[in-house]
């Protein structure tokens, strides 16, 4: 398991590096916070979620390398999950002025208290960070990630759609 998160991480790094340069990356560190409007695991969907994320850029050219922490929540009928999750964003050359795109790798706790489980899991994600309007800070971040948790005996999936707002920290 750790080989291949090894090589998949290795790999997005290369793959990445030979972007060509764009703009200066606009935040050293950021914190979201997020708005989960699709959670689904296991046949069933949340009917209502959240997630917070705290960035801090590592590498400040293209593509700026981040690492994030996130903790999110999500409630279902008759029980809430958390996960507790972290890892690298790699943000992408800028797709236009206003379009800042990412990847994520990030791993960490799931739990659930009702299910009785914690386990360890795994996500991936992509999303983009739209500028508002010429000169703000503030951006807004549609995103999408699926998740593996690896409960016994095969573990199971799950998908999350969710929009943000992006606050700087400091520039």
């Amino acid at each position: 398991m750790r080989t291949r998160l090894s090589v998949l991480v290795t790999s997005l790094l290369l793959a990445a590096s030979s972007v060509s340069a764009q703009s200066r990356d606009p935040y050293f560190a950021t914190f979201t916070a997020s708005y989960d409007f699709i959670y689904h695991e296991l046949d069933e969907t949340s009917a209502v979620g959240a997630h917070f994320d705290i960035a801090s850029t590592i590498k400040r050219d293209v593509p700026f390398l981040t690492f994030a922490g996130e903790v999110g929540i999500n409630h279902f009928d008759g029980a809430n999950v958390s996960s507790f999750m972290g890892g690298p964003r790699l943000r992408l050359p800028n797709a236009g002025r206003n379009v800042l795109p990412f990847v994520q790798f990030f791993a960490g706790l799931y739990h659930c208290g009702v299910c009785d489980i914690n386990d360890f899991a795994i996500q991936g994600g992509a999303g983009l960070d739209l500028r508002t309007r010429r000169g703000s800070a503030v951006r807004i971040r549609p995103q999408i990630d699926i998740r593996h948790m690896f409960d016994n005996p095969g573990g199971f999936n799950a998908v999350r759609a969710a929009v943000g707002v992006v606050f700087p920290l400091n520039h």
